[in-house]
């Protein structure tokens, strides 16, 4: 998968996957806009910033327990996140914590 450099999308939605995500091997994917893994039993971080085209990111109906802020997107030159669904998870994060730096951009 790290070597799918030109990939745009990639959906692998209500595929019952479960485990975590090992976010490293989607790093090199430059061209990725949309990630779908919704309807899943995955479960560990979330990470909506894992690469820097992304556009359009759905983590919702698995059951993720932490989500990083948006602290590093603070600092990337590449802003085009749009859309970033995390609905129906359980999340632990302090909510004040997980919206500071929340991209000016989605929607």
């Amino acid at each position: 998968l790290a070597y799918l450099y030109f990939l745009k999308s990639l959906d692998l939605s209500d595929n019952e996957l479960t485990g975590t995500i090992r976010y490293a091997q989607l790093y090199n994917l430059y061209s990725l806009t949309h990630f779908d893994v919704s309807g899943n039993q995955l479960s560990g971080e979330v990470d909506a910033l894992v690469t820097p085209s992304l556009k359009y990111v759905d983590f919702s109906q698995n059951k993720f327990t932490s989500m990083p802020s948006f602290k590093k997107y603070k600092v990337s030159p590449l802003r085009t996140l749009r859309f970033c669904d995390v609905s129906n998870n359980t999340i632990q994060n302090d909510a004040t914590g997980l919206f500071q730096n929340i991209p000016p951009n989605i929607e």
